[in-house]
């Protein structure tokens, strides 16, 4: 992934899909851009869904840069889209990525953010009269994110692969708001970036104690695995903030 925390201590497999779990400005977007920039896969594709328009324009630009847009594809349908166009992004997006996949290619596909895809649903849910029951989100969503996310994986015919990260805002950093809940239960794994390591200045602010990564025992020796959780153990004794 090109991060050395997730490398040692959260690996991640190819075909993997893992969340991304953080509020506002906890650093969500620069860490994307740094796995787009430092990742070894063959192709990126970044799909922006329900972010602000200057918002897009500040990753394309200053956050890929021309080092990550040389193997990029970017879908952005920012806020200012209907509902339907953004739920057609994140499709259109993962579309492009079993492209490449097909052809044999190793895939990194990020996805920012499942929970704008998941609000757009909403949106045309309760359009056409459909009743809410989860603190306001239909029925209907929780059975569209498994379709959504279910599409990247490895390939069953060739060698390609999507390895997909989806992020998820945690609205006032509740970790357990129905979409967040719901991602855990679908993805193979999830990182969370912690607000207070945010304020510390720790960058990129993922919280190794509340992050996991389900296939790490599967793709990783067991002197590695050792060694990470000597790590964790040794990490759990120092105050979130220093």
């Amino acid at each position: 992934m090109g991060i050395g925390a997730i490398n040692a201590l959260l690996t991640v497999g190819r075909g993997q899909r893992l969340g991304l779990f953080a509020g506002s400005g906890v650093g969500k977007s620069v860490l994307l851009g740094m796995m787009t920039r430092y990742t070894n896969a063959d192709v990126i594709v970044v799909g922006l869904i329900g972010e602000r328009g200057r918002e897009v324009n500040e990753f394309v630009r200053k956050t890929l840069g021309a080092e990550g847009m040389a193997r990029a594809v970017v879908v952005a349908t920012p806020a200012d889209h209907p509902p339907l166009m953004r739920m057609h992004g994140a499709m259109l997006a993962t579309s492009i990525a079993e492209y490449f996949r097909d052809q044999g290619k190793n895939v990194l596909l990020l996805m920012d953010s499942l929970t704008r895809y998941a609000q757009a649903q909403r949106e045309i849910a309760l359009a056409i009269n459909e009743p809410p029951a989860t603190k306001g989100y239909p029925p209907s969503v929780f059975s569209k994110l498994p379709s959504l996310v279910e599409r990247a994986g490895n390939s069953d015919e060739g060698d390609g692969s999507i390895t997909a990260f989806y992020t998820v805002l945690t609205e006032g950093d509740d970790s357990n708001d129905p979409i967040a809940d719901a991602s855990r239960a679908i993805l193979d794994g999830h990182i969370h970036l912690s607000r207070s390591l945010a304020e510390a200045g720790h960058f990129p602010a993922i919280d190794m104690e509340a992050s996991v990564s389900r296939l790490m025992i599967e793709v990783t020796p067991e002197e590695h695995q050792d060694m990470a959780r000597e790590f964790r153990k040794i990490n759990s004794t120092y105050p979130t903030k220093c």
